[in-house]
């Protein structure tokens, strides 16, 4: 018999509930908390951080086709990459691993893994010898995080067993995962030996960046050849037989060209996603990329004229136009008439064709406004309305070459007491927010070789000091103050550089000034007072074109 009175009842009741509530708060809790890690662990949470070894190999593609520039090429990479990518449920501590499989890269390795966290990944690849790189990768995901991890690991040395460290970052920068695994790259003879290491007085470190060789000895192993800020060989492009004059980052793809005239278009994994010929015109020298009007601005030889290093077309990436808009020998035709051929009938290519002019660089100063520059009349000429009514706006020459005829009235007045520039190459415009209305600055390589063989009555006198072909005390840097409403130019900067009579090129990265002397077979960097760094010395039966330094930031890199 239940003896318990309606309150005791009412107790037990009570303190049934509260059991009751007590295990589904508990059991709640405990789904929570299993959701959270869940969501939080997908998201970059609670991971054991150690580093691991990958036990993955590097695997290796196989092709039919030789052409790397081919769509049967790429298409064959691509196929023995999705089939390999089918074969394991690849992770980062397992990822898959191809030895450049796209053929545009020869020290690179493609990198595919899933991963459980959204997170980003930080590459380091050290060598015995060698810089340790460490950058971002990019990949396609918003904000940069992403659970499918592919990449192009590029920058392994050449000849040298690599260790590639890659970290794994969550959206709050927490390390989520560490891997390394090792890759060992073969010898390559053709890439140029640095024969000699040299160190400047400035302590200023090194921008960060690979060198690009670019035109080595002008030959069929006219490659882009990286090299680091030890002077190490970090792998090659392949070209087909003719340099590239840059390398330019366009919507997240690589632009350069791969022979006399076709446009290689590559994305960040190595692929060559498309190609453009431009017909019946040649490259030579330069080109860049025109962002407001989406084309990319070359120089070209047009292989139906008599004169060689005098036309600018342009080229649209996404439809492939090309567009003949300036015919230098229309915008200068008194100067084309007063030229004469060489002595022997030919020019410096053995062709018969009159390199009047010799366009050697270009850059965009506005919205249809360009600067180019003539090494054979040592002028650097403003073009206005480029795309529409080309005219000239002004020109800087610091000789006599223009004196009584149609384009003396062009000439901006030089301020202050100087040597103008000789032969120079690598005109670039640099914008600064410090300077007023109409004012920015012209940098260049000035090569001060006084040298004009189309034109021999050139008067050098107006030129102390300037160099021969073989010999010259010092090329120079220049940097020149344009005031377009005063209409002066004056030099507000320069230092000696090894002496080049032709080719080379100066920059300006990080704050720093990297350069090359073709003729000296040197390249480096300067700090930005004009003290060197470092330079280096490489092997060439003649010389390269230019070298140029790239940091890959928003390519490869983040």
């Amino acid at each position: 018999m239940d003896r318990r009175t309606v309150s005791d009842k009412a107790e037990a009741g009570r303190r049934g509930r509260e059991k009751y509530y007590l295990a589904a708060f508990v059991i709640m809790t405990c789904l929570c908390a299993y959701f959270a890690y869940r969501a939080f662990g997908a998201k970059g949470g609670l991971q054991n951080t150690a580093q691991i070894e990958a036990k993955a190999e590097t695997k290796e593609i196989t092709h039919k086709e030789k052409d790397i520039y081919t769509k049967e090429y790429q298409d064959e990479a691509q196929k023995q990459i999705d089939e390999l990518k089918e074969e394991a449920d690849y992770t980062v501590d397992d990822p898959l691993l191809i030895s450049n499989p796209y053929g545009t890269n020869t020290t690179s390795v493609y990198y595919f893994a899933n991963s459980d966290h959204y997170s980003y990944a930080k590459c380091t690849v050290e060598a015995d010898g060698a810089e340790k790189i460490t950058q971002t990768l990019k990949n396609d995901g918003e904000n940069n995080l992403t659970l499918q991890h592919e990449y192009q690991i590029t920058g392994l040395a050449e000849g040298a067993k690599n260790k590639i460290t890659m970290i794994f970052y969550d959206r709050n920068d927490k390390v989520v995962d560490r891997t390394y695994f090792y890759v060992t790259t073969d010898e390559d003879s053709e890439i140029p030996e640095i024969t000699k290491v040299e160190e400047g007085s400035s302590k200023q470190e090194m921008t960060d960046g690979l060198f690009a060789m670019l035109g080595h000895d002008k030959s069929e192993a006219a490659n882009v050849y990286f090299y680091d800020n030890e002077g190490v060989s970090r792998g090659k492009i392949p070209l087909n037989g003719y340099r590239t004059d840059r390398l330019i980052t366009v919507d997240g793809n690589l632009i350069f060209s791969y022979d006399t005239s076709n446009i290689a278009v590559m994305n960040r994994l190595g692929k060559i996603v498309d190609t453009i010929d431009i017909g019946k015109y040649e490259f030579h020298h330069d080109f860049c990329y025109d962002e407001d009007a989406g084309v990319l601005l070359c120089l070209v030889n047009n292989t139906e004229k008599d004169t060689i290093e005098d036309v600018l077309i342009s080229v649209d990436l996404e439809t492939g136009k090309v567009k003949e808009f300036i015919d230098f020998e229309e915008l200068l035709p008194e100067m084309r008439e007063n030229a004469v051929q060489r002595e022997g009938g030919k020019n410096t290519y053995g062709g018969t064709e009159l390199d009047w002019l010799h366009l050697n660089s270009l850059d965009i100063i506005d919205d249809g406004e360009i600067i180019v520059s003539s090494r054979e009349q040592s002028a650097l000429i403003k073009v206005s309305d480029i795309f529409d009514q080309p005219e000239i706006s002004y020109i800087i020459h610091g000789g006599t070459l223009y004196d009584g005829t149609d384009y003396e009235q062009y000439l901006l007045e030089q301020d202050g007491d100087f040597r103008g520039q000789a032969g120079q190459h690598t005109i670039t415009v640099e914008k600064s927010d410090d300077l007023e209305d109409g004012q920015y600055y012209l940098y260049m390589f000035d090569n001060n070789f006084g040298n004009a063989a189309t034109i021999p009555d050139f008067d050098w006198d107006q030129y102390p000091g300037v160099g021969t072909y073989d010999e010259g005390d010092a090329s120079r840097y220049y940097k020149y103050l344009v005031d377009e409403e005063e209409g002066t130019y004056q030099l507000v900067q320069d230092f000696d550089l090894p002496y080049s009579s032709i080719v080379s090129s100066v920059q300006q990265l990080g704050g720093n000034i990297p350069f090359s002397s073709g003729r000296s077979k040197c390249f480096g960097e300067y700090d930005e007072d004009g003290n060197m760094i470092k330079t280096f010395t490489y092997d060439a039966d003649k010389y390269s074109y230019r070298v140029m330094k790239y940091n890959f930031k928003g390519f490869y890199y983040q």
